[in-house]
């Protein structure tokens, strides 16, 4: 167990992952009713996905399923925020 911690933060690829993941994990505390809140959340989700595609290219064809489900998420976040204006 302690190897994979120290791999974890020894290891770029895995160190962008987890930014990523950690960026996207607080969009989602926004409270999504303020118009504030909305944009807070849509903007760090945006962030963080761009970051999980870098991650998932990184990572090669075993991060596939990173790329294309995050890259989706990119564009709708995207899609929300020009609306927005």
């Amino acid at each position: 167990m302690s190897n994979y911690f120290s791999t974890l933060f020894t290891d770029p690829a895995a160190l962008i992952g987890l930014l990523a993941s950690l960026i996207v994990l607080v969009s989602m505390c926004f409270n999504t009713r303020t118009e504030k809140g909305e944009l807070w959340m849509r903007l760090l989700n945006f962030i963080g996905s761009i970051i999980s595609v870098i991650y998932g290219v990184i990572l090669g064809p075993a991060g596939f399923g990173t790329v294309l489900l995050n890259g989706t998420l990119v564009f709708v976040n995207l899609f929300y925020l020009i609306k927005r204006r």
